[in-house]
């Protein structure tokens, strides 16, 4: 049986948005382990208004290798 493009098109917007959750959930992690909560705390309004997950994926690999939290935060508002 094969799917309608409406249900297809639904199913990988479904898909995209799991990933998005996840990929900010990955982001928020490591950003708490590696720096100050309340100062992460202050970066999560922008950080959610991120609806692009190639961003988002992007910002995870420099939360990762980044040195500073000053450092992250001049790649996000880039």
């Amino acid at each position: 049986m094969q799917e309608s493009a409406v249900f297809q098109r639904q199913r990988e917007k479904f898909i995209e948005q799991g990933a998005k959750e996840a990929t900010f959930k990955s982001l928020m992690a490591v950003l708490n382990a590696k720096f100050h909560v309340e100062a992460v705390r202050a970066l999560t309004p922008a950080l959610e208004n991120i609806d692009d997950l190639q961003r988002l994926e992007e910002l995870l690999l420099t939360s990762v290798n980044v040195g500073s939290l000053d450092a992250f935060t001049e790649k996000l508002f880039e």
